[in-house]
């Protein structure tokens, strides 16, 4: 009987042990997991931009939890369309909203815009009036020849944890650090 609780008394203290270093990988892999859904929606917003041939951007919500692409114009003209009637010219909208406990923010020296968008640009998304009243960061463009500009941005926690999101202007690539603690001011 004596051996049995050293060996669970041995069990309980490596579990003790273990157990923060277990919950910190679960929480990175949330951010990172996040940081890379927020980079297919980049992904997505550059190529529908080369299949519409119309320039695309990409916005979040400053301090909040939602992204989108949408086309950069309210009413584009569409030179291809995404079904075979050549009558059909909708464009591809997508937005995505974060879990609460995550939030997108701009580089520290950067400014990150702030402006409400018409509930137009979300017109066919579930969530339309909900992201027409959210507050969004300045555009990020993905013109129609792949292009785009060299903007930076993070999906981070209330702990510091945090991922960075790069956009490459010459190729439009998007690029997601691993997570790291965000240095302290």
């Amino acid at each position: 009987m004596f051996e049995l609780l050293i060996v669970l008394a041995l069990i309980l203290t490596i579990s003790g042990l273990a157990a923060p270093t277990l919950m910190d990988r679960v929480q990175n892999g949330r951010i990172q997991e996040a940081a890379e859904n927020v980079r297919e929606v980049l992904a997505n917003a550059r190529r529908y931009a080369i299949d519409a041939g119309v320039d695309y951007q990409f916005r979040f919500e400053v301090n909040g939890q939602a992204v989108a692409a949408i086309p950069a114009e309210l009413n584009p003209a569409l030179a291809n369309s995404f079904s075979a009637d050549p009558a059909d010219t909708r464009s591809l909208l997508e937005a995505l909203i974060l879990d609460d406990s995550l939030f997108l923010r701009a580089l520290k020296d950067e400014n990150p815009g702030g402006e409400q968008l018409e509930p137009k640009f979300f017109d066919t998304l579930a969530e339309a009036g909900d992201l027409a009243q959210r507050t969004w960061s300045s555009p990020i463009l993905f013109r129609f020849d792949g292009t785009s500009e060299d903007r930076t941005f993070r999906v981070m926690d209330e702990e510091g944890r945090e991922c960075k999101i790069s956009v490459r202007g010459l190729t439009g690539a998007v690029r997601v650090t691993p997570v790291f603690i965000m240095e302290q001011d």
